[in-house]
C-alpha cells in the first residue's frame, strides 16, 4: 500500500492553492451602499466620511444593523427553544457555512407572497442526487435579479416577496442541511409566510443558519462549493457576509 506523502495530499495548503488557481470564484454577496433594500422593520445603513484633525489617512463610520445586505440569521435571532435557542454568530464554527452547495432554481413567483412547497426540491433530487447531511442550499427564487436597486426604486424587492412553505422547511431539516440561503430579503415569504415564519422557527430551532439577499444565483451550477465568514459580533443575531461560490468550468 502506497504511504500518502505531503506532496500527494489534497489537503495541504499547497493542493488547495492548485485547486482554487483552475477554480472560478463567484462573488453572492450584494455591494454596502446607502439606499439598499433593507427588511423593512430593521435598521437602515449609512456610511458617514470620517473627519479626524491631524490625521491624514481617509476612513468612513458605518452605521448598519446585523442583517443588512447579504446576510447570515443566527439561531437566537428568533424565540426558539431547545439546544441552539442562545447560538448567537460568534459561537458559529469556522465551517458552519462552508461545504457542498445545491443551487435549485426556482420558477418566478405566480403572484405575490407565494409559498414554494417541496416538490421543486424533490425535482432537483431526482436529477442530481439526493441532498446530503451539512449541504448548503441556495434558493434562487429569481426574484432580486430586476428588483434590487438603490432609493425607492429598490422598494419592489421589499415588496410581496416569495418565501418557502412549512413542508419545504420540514424536508431541508430532514435533509440535515446546514444553511438554506434566498435571493430575497427573507427566507418566509413576504406576508411572515402567512404571518407564522415558517422557514425560521423550523430551520433555526434544528442549527439549521439562513443566508438572506444573496446575489448572483444565476451564475452558479447545481452543485458548487461554497464559503462565507460572518463577523465575530457579540451576542450577535446575525452578519454581513462575503458570500462566495467556488466553481468548476468556465463563465455561465
Amino acid at each position: 500500500m502506497r504511504t500518502q506523502t505531503a506532496e500527494h495530499d489534497p489537503t495541504t495548503p499547497q493542493a488547495l492553492g492548485e485547486a482554487l488557481a483552475g477554480a472560478r470564484l463567484v462573488d453572492l454577496s450584494r455591494t454596502l451602499e446607502e439606499g439598499m433594500p433593507t427588511y423593512p422593520t430593521h435598521a437602515k445603513y449609512f456610511q458617514n466620511r470620517w473627519l479626524s484633525m491631524g490625521d491624514v489617512a481617509r476612513m468612513n463610520q458605518l452605521v448598519l444593523g446585523e442583517h443588512t445586505g447579504t446576510h447570515v440569521d443566527s439561531p437566537c435571532h428568533f424565540p426558539i427553544q431547545g439546544p441552539h435557542a442562545d447560538v448567537s454568530v460568534e459561537k458559529l464554527s469556522l465551517t458552519a457555512l462552508t461545504g457542498r452547495c445545491a443551487t435549485v432554481t426556482l420558477d418566478p413567483p405566480p403572484g405575490p407572497d407565494a409559498m414554494v412547497g417541496p416538490q421543486p426540491l424533490r425535482d432537483w433530487e431526482e436529477r442530481h442526487g439526493p441532498l446530503r447531511a451539512g449541504d448548503i442550499v441556495l434558493l434562487d427564487f429569481q426574484w432580486a435579479r430586476t428588483r434590487w436597486a438603490l432609493h425607492e426604486r429598490g422598494f419592489a424587492h421589499l415588496e410581496n416577496w416569495p418565501g418557502i412553505a412549512r413542508e419545504t422547511a420540514e424536508l431541508l431539516r430532514g435533509r440535515s442541511v446546514r444553511a438554506v440561503g434566498t435571493d430575497c430579503v427573507s427566507l418566509d415569504s413576504g406576508d411572515g409566510g402567512r404571518g407564522e415564519l415558517p422557514a425560521h422557527y423550523v430551520l433555526l430551532s434544528a442549527g439549521v443558519l439562513i443566508i438572506e439577499n444573496l446575489a448572483n444565483l444565476d451564475r452558479l451550477p447545481p452543485l458548487s462549493f461554497f464559503l462565507a465568514f460572518p463577523l465575530r459580533i457579540a451576542h450577535g443575531t446575525g452578519s454581513p457576509l462575503r458570500a462566495v461560490a467556488v466553481v468548476d468550468g468556465a463563465e455561465r
